[in-house]
């Protein structure tokens, strides 16, 4: 069975959390529910065989890859190749594919990675929605509560995204110099499942 690391040990947590912030709410599953989703916790109950840990492997190797070739390299039929991508998209294990851009070739001469203290996730994420410059929002643990990630142009868009930003909570940032891994896009085959 396909299980998420310390899933109970995640709820759990984020139960304590939400019964101190809302210790005079009734409420509290259905505030558990909401918290869950915020941070997207889920768990999956789906057997993975090696035939799908396979075709994981090699659509993160290649998602154009087609059927007939995923199927030729692991010896299986097209058709039962696109039943089981099928059945991975369903369950929530494959969520999209996507295009990795050169951030550089567009404009964009570097990164910055803010942290983020608010009262107001709701107002975090329709200030991040509306940001083409944002790549990535992840809620965190410790000091603060969010984390962005930010493709910018110059300092001077550092610095209005930063006045835009600090309207709704405190920023720490730092500037990304060099990056040895831009991000690991690909799990070992024996890593899926």
């Amino acid at each position: 069975m396909l299980h998420i690391a310390s899933l109970f040990a995640v709820v759990a947590m984020i139960g304590s959390a939400a019964r101190w912030r809302h210790a005079a709410s009734k409420d509290f599953p259905r505030c558990r529910e909401q918290v869950c989703s915020f941070y997207g916790v889920f768990a999956l109950n789906l057997e993975l065989d090696a035939h799908d840990r396979k075709i994981l492997a090699l659509l993160q190797e290649n998602a154009r890859y087609s059927y007939s070739e995923i199927g030729r390299r692991i010896h299986l039929t097209s058709p039962a190749v696109a039943e089981r991508i099928k059945r991975l998209e369903e369950s929530g294990v494959i969520q999209g594919y996507s295009v990795r851009l050169n951030l550089r070739a567009l404009g964009y001469s570097f990164e910055a990675l803010v942290q983020v203290t608010v009262e107001s996730h709701e107002a975090l994420d329709a200030w991040a929605a509306t940001r083409p410059e944002v790549l990535a929002l992840h809620a965190t643990t410790g000091n603060h509560c969010a984390l962005l990630r930010l493709a910018l142009k110059n300092p001077e868009h550092l610095q209005a995204c930063l006045s835009s930003l600090g309207k709704i909570g405190k920023t720490s940032t730092a500037m990304v110099l060099s990056s040895h891994w831009e991000h690991r896009s690909r799990l070992p085959a024996d890593q899926l499942g």
